[in-house]
């Protein structure tokens, strides 16, 4: 097989988002699915108005088989008050590369380590494309 030698670039623009709250427990949620020829996700970005540090584990599912990429810390108030929201992809990209790659048709999931405080929300919103 020879090398792909043309660029690739976003076709279709995506910005799925997901909030997690307490009912959800630590179950994983579904926060975006790569299209036929793959994505790219150029940002995860992460508010919370909780009282109490949160965290979210990230997956990546490929033929039904969730791979773990890694923790985001969540500090109290993220985006709703004086403090940053969180850019998740920092913690969960490749080192050498400042976007993530879904294969085609995998999933990006997380869930809350563990359960969200009690009338709290966590939202998250993926910024990218489809190819």
């Amino acid at each position: 097989m020879t090398a792909n030698v043309t660029p690739l670039f976003e076709l279709t623009p995506q910005a799925p988002g997901q909030t997690f709250v307490p009912a959800d427990t630590t179950v994983l949620k579904t926060l975006m699915t790569a299209g036929g020829f793959g994505t790219r996700i150029d940002s995860i970005n992460i508010c919370s108005n909780s009282t109490s540090i949160e965290n979210l584990a990230f997956y990546i599912t490929v033929g039904g088989v969730d791979y773990m990429l890694g923790t985001v810390n969540i500090p109290i108030g993220a985006g709703y008050t004086t403090i940053a929201k969180v850019e998740g992809l920092q913690f969960l990209k490749p080192a050498y590369q400042n976007h993530l790659v879904l294969p085609a048709s995998a999933l990006l999931k997380a869930n809350a380590v563990a359960t969200i405080a009690v009338g709290k929300t966590v939202t998250v919103i993926v910024l990218g494309g489809d190819f």
